[in-house]
């Protein structure tokens, strides 16, 4: 489910069935790497939309954790405070998406991060755009699946 009030009134009525919360991680920069920066946000943003289109009724799609590079302490600890407060709601898997290699080296994060090299989905024709998120996503939730049926 999207974060939208259609999807969330869908969510607050079906809540004891969706208990996987995707959060995008995005980067944001108006410096020298703001090319890159959209990029990667661009592709997290549409690999999680296609994981929410697949997946809608198991799992919500939250709003991207959008931060800048500097400071990344603090970027965990509010990522940290997210997670926490998502938990508490009852969400019992928390899933991480990003292309920002720096989220790999973190330890601290409660949840399966997902890191993923950007592609440069502006260069693909529609169909091929679609055929690259499909793979992305299937080999993703692979290990997604795997942790759902472990939990049960």
């Amino acid at each position: 489910m999207e974060w939208t009030a259609k999807d969330i009134q869908l969510y607050k009525e079906s809540k004891e069935y969706i208990d996987t919360v995707v959060v995008p991680l995005v980067p944001v920069s108006l410096g020298a790497d703001i090319e890159e920066a959209v990029q990667k946000g661009e592709f997290v943003s549409a690999l999680t939309r296609e994981i929410e289109r697949q997946y809608k009724g198991r799992i919500l799609l939250v709003p991207s954790f959008t931060y800048l590079q500097e400071n990344r302490e603090e970027q965990l600890e509010h990522l940290q405070l997210w997670t926490s407060s998502f938990m508490r709601e009852g969400m019992k898997h928390i899933v991480y998406v990003t292309s920002d290699f720096d989220w790999k080296k973190e330890s601290d994060l409660q949840g399966m991060l997902f890191w993923l090299p950007a592609l440069p989905l502006e260069q693909l024709n529609s169909k091929s755009r679609q055929e690259v998120l499909q793979s992305q996503v299937n080999e993703m939730m692979k290990i997604v699946i795997f942790e759902w049926e472990k939990a049960e």
